[in-house]
């Protein structure tokens, strides 16, 4: 499972400190074996955010953001085309653009 790799990842390049961790309620963030691991690893907290809050969760206002920018009220021959889209916008945000809408200023 990806996101266990991912929280082994951090335990090794974070040895020593306590890891506070929210999440969404996606379900690779819960189930038995991500109860299991968080139980062999006391280091580590992992804390969901309520369900249905995309307010909390800085790249849902991303997304967001993206869409409306690169698609709103445009018809694409592919998915190759959105994603081309997409990108070619969001890649000339700048840094402060993207500070505020993850509400990081």
């Amino acid at each position: 499972m990806g996101f266990l790799k991912v929280l082994g990842h951090m335990l090794q390049r974070l040895a020593g400190y306590d890891i506070w961790l929210y999440v969404d309620r996606a379900t690779w963030h819960r189930g038995e074996e991500v109860e299991l691991f968080v139980q062999s690893h006391t280091e580590l907290h992992l804390e969901y955010l309520p369900p249905y809050q995309p307010a909390l969760n800085p790249q849902e206002r991303i997304w967001r953001q993206a869409r409306y920018e690169a698609t709103k009220n445009v018809c694409f021959p592919d998915l190759g085309a959105i994603y081309s889209r997409v990108t070619e916008r969001v890649h000339h945000w700048s840094e402060k653009k993207v500070q505020q809408l993850c509400i990081i200023i």
